[in-house]
């Protein structure tokens, strides 16, 4: 468990808070939809519904994260954002295509969304088109992804970051700011086994220390990327939830924790880990967390 001698920031959107000192502020939790098959939206209205009921009853804040693929699917999907999602809860946009990236950007400026939106995600492979459409629609927040292809470590995620390991012209936490984005999210890159996965994890507390910005990560990409683990169905649905404890107990502030399918057992798993974090954070570190906490909210 950890405590920083680096001040840390803590950003708001919509009401839920991310960042801090490890112990003040609950793990942030963003459940992915759509990323396989044909969007089933009365299946995403449900599970929706239900991180919204967990995240009331346990205090762990929840995103859900709309994976869109297709140009047709990005109305629909902004159409379920507003007809479902309170008017004030924030969601994660995720998209791999830069056309697609800048379309959905514009029509959510067309809906008055972007402040409640999260941008996931920049990274070395930003297009100029992009980093342009970003600069005229600029999102309230977004993740920014350490991945350098040429230096897997901790190190060389900081190095992204700073000069984007002279892959890009800028650095990507300079690129981010020169869009207009303050409110930045590190993704310390998950990587697939033997690629130095476990550095997503050791990076946490030095990205930490070295910037005071919220980060976190995908472990949960590990875990899929696992193929033995095919080998052990039942053990691996395990992990995979599991998998998402070594965040906040490595400082970290946010876990993007795979299917929203999964929410019902990640939800009440990272609370319980937060409640435990947070316990010894206050005694030995003086930090003592906020009324909505799930240690204030489950321990009465």
């Amino acid at each position: 468990m950890f405590s920083f001698t680096k001040e840390q920031k803590v950003f708001e959107i919509s009401g839920i808070s991310i960042g801090g000192q490890p112990g003040m502020y609950p793990t942030v939790l963003f459940g992915g939809l759509f990323f396989k098959g044909e969007p089933d939206f009365d299946d995403a209205k449900r599970h929706i519904l239900t991180i919204l009921e967990l995240s009331k009853q346990t205090g762990t804040p929840v995103i859900p994260d709309f994976f869109i693929r297709k140009v047709e699917y990005i109305q629909p999907i902004i159409s379920l954002i507003e007809k479902v999602l309170p008017k004030k809860h924030p969601f994660s946009i995720d998209v791999i295509e830069p056309s697609i990236k800048i379309e959905t950007l514009e029509r959510l400026d067309e809906e008055k969304l972007l402040s409640r939106m999260i941008y996931n995600s920049i990274h070395i492979g930003i297009t100029k088109e992009e980093t342009e459409a970003l600069q005229k629609h600029t999102p309230e927040m977004a993740l920014v992804v350490a991945f350098n292809p040429k230096d897997r470590s901790p190190d060389g995620k900081i190095e992204v970051l700073e000069n984007s390991a002279h892959l890009i012209d800028t650095g990507l936490l300079e690129l981010a700011r020169k869009i207009g984005i303050e409110k930045i999210l590190i993704d310390t890159a998950a990587l697939s086994p033997g690629e130095n996965s476990g550095a997503a994890i050791a990076a946490l507390p030095v990205i930490k220390e070295e910037y005071g910005l919220p980060t976190g990560c995908a472990i949960h990409n590990v875990v899929e990327k696992s193929r033995w683990l095919n080998d052990f169905p039942f053990a691996k649905k395990t992990v995979d939830v599991a998998s998402n404890n070594a965040i906040p107990l490595f400082g970290g502030d946010y876990a993007i924790f795979g299917p929203i399918e999964n929410a019902e057992i990640v939800i009440p798993l990272i609370a319980w880990q937060d409640i435990l974090i947070s316990e010894y954070a206050e005694n030995y570190f003086g930090v003592s967390p906020i009324a909505s906490h799930p240690r204030r909210k489950l321990l009465k």
